[in-house]
């Protein structure tokens, strides 16, 4: 009967109650941003700023050479160290005309 109560849309069975009705969405207000973030987007890089961003694109540029070689010295060391199979002589009869 539990059940019955707690599933059943019957109003004899208890199932008459009211719909909630929906609450409309707030809309959330703007705030207004903090004044520093003005300043943050619209200041100038420093001097520093650009020194540090010349300095990191150096490294990365370098970081990529290296790995550069270092991919090139590994292919060669593989080539290196495979051994070629020399090609196989034919076996049977040669005769002169055929060469």
């Amino acid at each position: 009967m539990l059940k019955k109560l707690l599933l059943s849309p019957d109003a004899d069975a208890g199932g008459n109650l009211p719909s909630p009705e929906p609450t409309p969405p707030a809309s959330p207000a703007r705030p207004e941003p903090p004044p520093a973030a003005s300043v943050v987007l619209s200041a100038a890089r420093s001097e520093k700023e650009v020194n540090l961003e010349a300095e990191l694109e150096a490294e990365r540029t370098a970081r990529k050479d290296r790995e550069q070689r270092i991919n090139q010295l590994e292919d060669e060391n593989r080539q290196l160290k495979t051994v070629t199979k020399p090609a196989k002589e034919e076996r049977g009869w040669k005769f002169p005309f055929e060469e």
